[in-house]
């Protein structure tokens, strides 16, 4: 019985073999990996599942790269933009300004377990606007705000940040689609 563990009187009537089992469990991950190879983005596959959530924490720790972090806001935006709550959905929202400040309207309503903190506009290296990810908790520290969102009855800090999309985003399952749009 190599490989696997006896009892301490060196008999056992079922070996413990921890190691094999120790290595299948090593191959979950990598079985579910290749499940989602291959399937429609439209199925809400596994594989945009894992995007969603991975994806908004590579944008977070975007911050920490110099000349990245937008540091006034942006001249030019579209009038209407995608807001996508992390691990939520997507919602159109209204983009406005008062003065140098932007102040963003987010429509439609996000799942009452979601406690919005703070919103991240997100260009890409164009300068053109993708969208903006709205996140629990506090914002990044050290970014300047660019303006304000409001998310139903929170009005909450708007941060920026300039980056190649690629970084963060599967484009089989993009964060912000024009689809949501009117």
């Amino acid at each position: 019985m190599q490989g696997c563990l006896l009892n301490r009187m060196g008999k056992t009537r079922r070996p413990r073999c921890y190691l094999p089992a120790m290595m299948a469990w090593r191959l979950v991950p990598l079985v579910f990996l290749l499940a989602s190879c291959g399937q429609s983005a439209e199925r809400g596959s596994a594989a945009c599942g894992l995007a969603a959530l991975a994806g908004p924490t590579a944008l977070l720790t975007q911050f920490s790269v110099p000349r990245q972090t937008l540091a006034t806001p942006p001249p030019r935006l579209p009038e209407r933009l995608v807001a996508r709550v992390v691990a939520g959905p997507a919602l159109p929202a209204i983009v406005g300004r008062v003065d140098s400040q932007l102040v963003i309207g987010v429509e439609g309503m996000v799942p009452a377990s979601i406690k919005p903190g703070y919103g991240v506009l997100v260009l890409d290296t164009g300068e053109a606007a993708k969208g903006i990810m709205v996140f629990e908790g506090t914002p990044v520290e050290g970014a300047p705000p660019l303006g304000t969102i409001t998310v139903g009855e929170a009005t909450l800090p708007l941060i920026g940040i300039q980056l190649d999309p690629a970084r963060i985003e599967d484009p089989r399952c993009p964060f912000f689609p024009d689809s949501v749009l009117p």
